[in-house]
């Protein structure tokens, strides 16, 4: 039978698990019921987007082989993810949401993935590790795999043009109409990242001579290319190096002093990412049918894509795309979050941004928290198994929109729902939840 608790009689459990300084996601106030949860996930732990042949380019040493082909989730990536799925029944089953003991009634549990492979396999992954036992769980995407899901690659429109020319003035708007500033900024990450791609200097190898600039593609896409855009693509495949387990002698060649010195090399993958992800146009282009689709799930459970019509209103969704998906969400709401190991709103490999919907009991008010759960880069390396006692890093995240109206850090849902209103580009929206 389903487990269905009041939250009182399961907060001492849960703050056994928050004890941890890592751990600081808030227990739910007595007489409060969680009701829904939508999870915004990034897939898992995958190989770098680019050959070895192309990063070979800016290196002097070679990149190490992947066991996968560029941009798949790996086997361990899998595992990882499993981890978090398994994670997310001892949450959400002790907080009495979903089924603890059992397989879930058809449709409370639901996941939607985009149609890449490290999506695809992170999603079904997710999924067995919440429930290995229950093969009826079926991940679901887009029937058709040559178009894009709309959902995680919106496209340009008559209503939302999507143009890279406005999009690359906006971002450079914000720092100041060229990138002068922010090179000597980041200098000292740009200075160490090249002496590791290229220790003994000269010319053939380490970051571009050429000054950091913007590229621009289709439907609006704004790329970083030089310095800047290069160092971005190396840390984040330092980043994946480590979280699949690499020795720390062989992770950037073991050229990395700690796991400080990366997580201050990401500072420059951070930056890419807020520039071009949540510069407010691109986030909305980009991030306003995801946002539409969060907010008709959390009012309904079951407007969710791929829902069985005869299912129960889904209770725990989970929605499997990419960092970019994340960042712009992040960007139209204004959420931080920090997970050790990262930089400050890093959307880590199998972090997952939740929108949690609350009812008060004693006067059927609904609220909106949300949070941030990602392994931690330790807990990666280690492949921990999550418990309430070794919990992953867990966050609660701000809604700044909402502070005048907040209640126990939550956002009453008709509030979140205007705020949302208002974050969303409407000529962008082009799904039916």
């Amino acid at each position: 039978m389903r487990l269905r608790v009041l939250v009182l009689l399961l907060v001492p459990a849960l703050v056994v698990g928050l004890a941890s300084a890592r751990a600081q996601i808030l227990p739910i106030p007595p007489g409060w019921q969680l009701e829904r949860a939508v999870l915004l996930s990034r897939h898992g732990v995958r190989a770098p987007l680019e050959s070895n042949e192309e990063l070979d380019r800016y290196a002097a040493t070679p990149w190490p082989t992947w066991p996968v082909p560029t941009g798949f989730l790996t086997p361990r990536g899998a595992e990882l993810m499993g981890l978090m799925g398994a994670y997310y029944r001892v949450l959400y089953g002790g907080r009495g949401l979903v089924q603890a003991d059992d397989c879930p009634p058809t449709g409370t549990v639901a996941a939607w993935a985009d149609l890449a492979q490290r999506t695809r396999v992170s999603g079904a992954s997710l999924l067995a590790g919440m429930y290995p036992r229950c093969g009826s769980l079926e991940l679901r995407n887009q029937d058709d795999p040559l178009v894009p899901d709309p959902l995680f690659h919106p496209q340009a429109s008559a209503s939302c043009p999507m143009d890279a020319s406005s999009n690359r003035t906006a971002i450079l708007n914000r720092i100041g109409g060229d990138f002068s500033s922010v090179t000597r900024e980041y200098g000292p990450q740009l200075a160490a990242m090249h002496a590791i791609l290229c220790p003994t200097g000269g010319q053939a190898c380490g970051l571009s001579s050429t000054p950091t600039s913007l590229t621009m593609g289709d439907n609006g896409k704004v790329r970083i290319q030089g310095a800047l855009g290069l160092g971005s693509t190396a840390a984040e495949s330092f980043l994946m190096e480590a979280a699949e387990g690499l020795p720390k002698d062989q992770v950037a060649w073991g050229r990395l002093a700690s796991d400080a010195a990366l997580t201050d090399l990401l500072s420059i993958h951070r930056l890419d990412a807020d520039l071009t992800q949540k510069t407010v146009a691109i986030a909305r282009q980009q991030g306003s049918n995801l946002l539409t689709q969060i907010v008709a799930t959390l009012q309904d459970g079951h407007k969710f894509p791929g829902l069985p019509a005869i299912a129960e209103p889904v209770r725990f969704a989970l929605l499997v795309g990419h960092d970019d998906n994340i960042y712009n969400i992040a960007g139209l709401l204004r959420l931080g979050w920090r997970i050790p190991g990262f930089q400050a709103n890093e959307a880590s490999p199998g972090g997952a941004l939740a929108f949690e919907l609350y009812r008060e009991v004693s006067t059927g008010r609904l609220y909106v928290r949300l949070a941030y759960y990602a392994q931690t880069l330790q807990e990666m390396r280690d492949k921990t198994e999550l418990t309430f006692a070794s919990p992953p890093g867990m966050q609660a995240v701000e809604l700044p929109a909402c502070e005048a109206y907040a209640r126990e850090k939550s956002c009453p849902l008709e509030r979140f729902a205007e705020i949302a209103k208002a974050a969303i580009e409407p000529g962008c929206v082009t799904i039916k939840p």
